[in-house]
């Protein structure tokens, strides 16, 4: 039933590279986060896979000759049904176990507390591009992955930062197709936690998200940041399926 929004994650949040094996859609960008580095087992029907090792080796192999570890993204519309245990038994751990959720929007919560300054601009900014570097603590590398990868697509963006005093304390980003707006790259400083800042920024993003047509949100979280779980839900998002990583050596 939600194939689709996997579909769309393909799109919102994008690799630099993607390749079709047998229906598996295959991506890279020189390893900066899993989702964008890792096989999405979503198409092939199972009557017409080839053997599923030698699948399973042709992605591995692809990944290794890009210089990137083998990992598969696990979720509820793999093809084949049994590749999860498949995998298992090749050695392959879960990671990051994550819930994807969804809001409807029509009854969107106002912004009533207006204790930060916010502003959401349609081009990625050194600025936000810093602010993001920094509260992420990314690397050289990964900044520059993240810039090719953003710059690259055609999808209307919206990148939100929140000031406390002028300084930027807050980032987020959200990307719109089909009526969706995809929430990412949504971090607080750890100094400034739990004072309404991520809430406040979170309302913006949505509101801007819904002027421009989207009716539905929808983001990802790892299970275990019990923080971001707990606002999610306090603004209504409902969970609409998990899945997981699999990768050799964890």
């Amino acid at each position: 039933m939600y194939k689709s929004i996997e579909e769309i994650t393909l799109n919102t949040w994008p690799a630099e590279q993607s390749v079709l094996l047998n229906g598996w859609v295959l991506r890279t960008a020189a390893g900066y986060t899993k989702r964008a580095n890792s096989v999405n087992p979503l198409y092939g029907a199972e009557s017409s896979l080839p053997d599923l090792t030698d699948q399973i080796k042709r992605a591995e192999q692809y990944y290794i000759d890009a210089g990137l570890k083998p990992v598969f993204k696990i979720t509820p519309y793999i093809q084949p049904a049994n590749l999860d245990e498949v995998l298992a038994n090749r050695g392959y751990t879960i990671v990051e176990p994550s819930s994807v959720r969804v809001l409807d929007m029509e009854g969107l919560a106002l912004t009533d507390d207006l204790r930060y300054s916010i502003q959401v601009q349609e081009n990625l900014t050194e600025e936000w591009l810093n602010t993001f570097t920094d509260l992420a603590e990314l690397s050289d590398v990964n900044r520059d992955s993240l810039t090719r990868m953003l710059s690259a697509s055609y999808l209307q963006q919206g990148y939100v930062l929140l000031f406390k005093d002028g300084v930027p304390t807050a980032c987020g980003l959200g990307v719109l197709q089909n009526g969706y707006i995809g929430l990412f790259d949504i971090i607080t400083s750890s100094d400034y936690r739990r004072q309404g800042m991520a809430e406040q920024l979170l309302l913006t993003l949505l509101h801007w998200g819904k002027a421009q047509g989207a009716t539905t949100a929808f983001l990802q979280v790892v299970q275990a940041n019990a923080g971001a779980s707990a606002l999610y839900d306090k603004l209504g998002f409902k969970e609409i399926y998990q899945y997981w990583y699999r990768v050799v050596g964890n």
